[in-house]
């Protein structure tokens, strides 16, 4: 809870992947790849309640070894390779009820991100009234780094626009139901991007990725 309002985080996590199977079971530096994400999300001093949504067995069983109270099976139609998070997020919703000011969507898939992570961007919101928050981080290389190639395969320096640009890292999403439910998205117009370092915004979806940032978190706790 932030003041007296209310905050529920959705932990989405279908079995099938198209680029690593099981990745969200899989052990990463001593722990199921989706345990992370549970234990920065129980670590939070916002949220309100967690639920995991998935159409995994074993992830439903992770979730409740962890403490997550009811864990509750996706259906089929929002567990295939095409199904829309937005629609697991407005199940999720439907299925625990009650009235929330602001869901978070926490994607297992970003074990870097931190408890502190999820309430500054929730307090971002909250403060600025804004009708979302988006986790984003700066560009790996600054911008002088950059450069486009044209057709003829010649370099030339990059925009200068390229000073300002983020990438949303998809860690942190945080939004106001009614207004994802009308919009559909989690970047309506007025939106603002709360600001991660690079190397805690790592979005594992591939086998090497997956072991870059394996090592990262044992080199952290290894101090």
């Amino acid at each position: 809870m932030i003041g007296d309002r209310r905050v529920i985080g959705v932990i989405p996590a279908r079995a099938g992947s198209r680029r690593m199977i099981g990745k969200n079971t899989r052990m990463l530096a001593g722990r199921p790849m989706i345990g992370w994400t549970l234990a920065a999300a129980r670590a939070s001093q916002v949220l309100d309640r967690i639920v995991v949504s998935s159409d995994d067995p074993a992830v439903l069983d992770l979730a409740a070894a962890m403490g997550c109270p009811a864990p509750f099976v996706r259906p089929a139609a929002l567990s295939g390779p095409e199904a829309s998070v937005i629609d697991a997020v407005e199940h999720a919703l439907t299925e625990v009820g009650g009235d929330w000011d602001y869901v978070v969507l926490l994607q297992p898939t970003s074990p870097l991100r931190r408890a502190a992570d999820i309430d500054a961007a929730v307090a971002l919101a909250d403060d600025s009234g804004a009708p979302a928050v988006v986790s984003v981080s700066p560009l790996s290389k600054p911008a002088g780094f950059h450069v486009h190639r044209g057709a003829d395969g010649r370099l030339a320096g990059p925009p200068e626009t390229l000073a300002d640009t983020f990438v949303i890292n998809g860690a942190v999403y945080v939004a106001r139901p009614e207004r994802l439910s009308r919009d559909r998205t989690f970047r309506p117009e007025g939106a603002l991007g709360y600001v991660m370092p690079v190397e805690r915004g790592w979005d594992v979806d591939t086998a090497d990725e997956f072991a870059a940032c394996e090592a990262r978190l044992r080199a952290d706790a290894e101090g």
